[in-house]
Parts: structure tokens; sequence; C-alpha cells
């Protein structure tokens, strides 16, 4: 990875592990610093979100050109659109370099890592943690950030609903397409903020 990529990954998962610890609720051991996490999200998984925090940006490390061939190469279900949409492939492609070079295949950790980018429909806390700090770690500046750093602290729903509508925002503002699914995942978070006011 460039040094960029590099420090943007670091500082991902950083924010990511930060995110976990406050919204679910660490319990610290006898000075050990061992941690249980309680709630929806095991130890388990937040290991998971610290490989995918990690990992997510991986597949940048190849040309627009190599990501599209590797995709059509190895049958990845995708979209024309997802095919033809630079800015989102590597999510979609890294799952499968990341088993080819590292050996990790998690269908948890590949679906965190392919919805970094859009979102889904059907995201996990993990999911969410990591499509929110991919947007909010500590090298992205941009107006309005701290506000989103202070509600991502404070309330998980609220912050995704305000993260995806700045993303399509900053994506409409650049006259570029939108995900054909943004709708369907914008209306779907709409319901669950509602849902959890």
């Amino acid at each position: 990875m460039s040094a960029p990529l590099r420090e943007h990954s670091f500082h991902t998962q950083e924010y990511a592990a930060l995110m976990a610890e406050k919204h679910y609720h660490f319990l610290t051991g006898d000075g050990d610093r061992k941690r249980i996490l309680t709630g929806e999200l095991s130890i388990r998984k937040y290991y998971k979100l610290c490989i995918a925090g990690l990992l997510h940006d991986y597949a940048k490390i190849y040309s627009d050109e190599q990501l599209t061939s590797i995709a059509l190469e190895q049958k990845i279900r995708l979209s024309p659109f997802e095919i033809e949409c630079k800015p989102i492939l590597h999510g979609f492609v890294a799952p499968y370099l990341i088993k080819r070079d590292f050996g990790i295949s998690d269908k948890e950790i590949d679906y965190c890592i392919m919805s970094h980018t859009i979102g889904s429909q059907n995201m996990s806390a993990i999911d969410r943690i990591l499509y929110i700090s991919d947007k909010l770690e500590g090298t992205r500046n941009y107006s309005g950030i701290d506000d989103l750093r202070k509600i991502s602290l404070e309330n998980l729903d609220l912050c995704l609903l305000e993260v995806y509508k700045s993303n399509i925002i900053y994506v409409i503002m650049r006259n570029r397409t939108l995900h054909p699914d943004t709708s369907k995942i914008w209306n779907n978070i709409c319901g669950g903020l509602k849902n959890a006011i």
C-alpha cells in the first residue's frame, strides 16, 4: 500500500475500534487490559471489524483495469453499473484478493468490506461501524466532520443516517452517478432510525 492508503487504513481501524468501545460497553478486567464485549458485538466480531478496517481498501493497490480484469476472470457477481463505477469496484473485489493474498475467508469480513462504499440494506453493527469509520477517520477533513464525529460516539443510527446523507450529497455535487440501490439503502436507514428513536 502507498503511505497515504496505509495511514487511512490504520486510522479507519482505529476509529472503528473507538466506535465499538463507545457503543458496545467494554468491561475492563483486573488491570490486565482484558476486555469482554457484551451486546450485539462479540469479541469475535470486534476482531473481524478490526481486520475489515485494516483491509477494506486493500484492493486499491491495483489499478481500475486490473480490478475489472480480476472481477471478470473470477466471475465476481457484479451488476454492469458496479463493473463500470470505478470508485466502488475495489470493495467488491477485495474479498477475493484478501482470501488469495492473506488466506482470510470470512463471510462477515467480506460483507463488511463489500458494503463500506455504498452501504447495504442489511448492515450489521460491524458493517455500519466500518462504513462510518471509513468516512470519519482522523485523516479525513471536510466541512461538518467534527459534528459527525461527535454524533458517531453518541448515536450510531443517527450517525449512519447523517454520514450516508453526506456521502450522497458528495456524489451528487460532483455530478457522479449514484448506485441504483442508493434510494433503497437510504429508505432502509431512515426506517431503522425511526425504530431507534
